[in-house]
């Protein structure tokens, strides 16, 4: 018998990857800041968003990861 993946697993996985990509996009607009930076740009949000969205998703793949039963 199979056994079915939460699908939480995969918005976990999800999360981690998008997590990623934005702390890592804040971290380069971090090293090479715009000519006409927006308002509240000092505060850095990609890094802490993308921080947070890593963390929770990482917290859901490895709470929700597929268990193998050996049967």
């Amino acid at each position: 018998m199979r056994e079915e993946i939460s699908i939480w697993f995969f918005g976990g996985v999800l999360f981690l990857i998008y997590g990623t990509i934005v702390f890592v996009e804040g971290l380069w607009e971090l090293s090479h800041p715009l000519a006409n930076p927006p308002a509240l740009s000092n505060l850095h949000a990609p890094i802490w968003w993308g921080g947070m969205m890593g963390i929770a998703g990482l917290v859901y793949t490895v709470k929700f990861w597929p268990k193998r039963h050996r049967g």
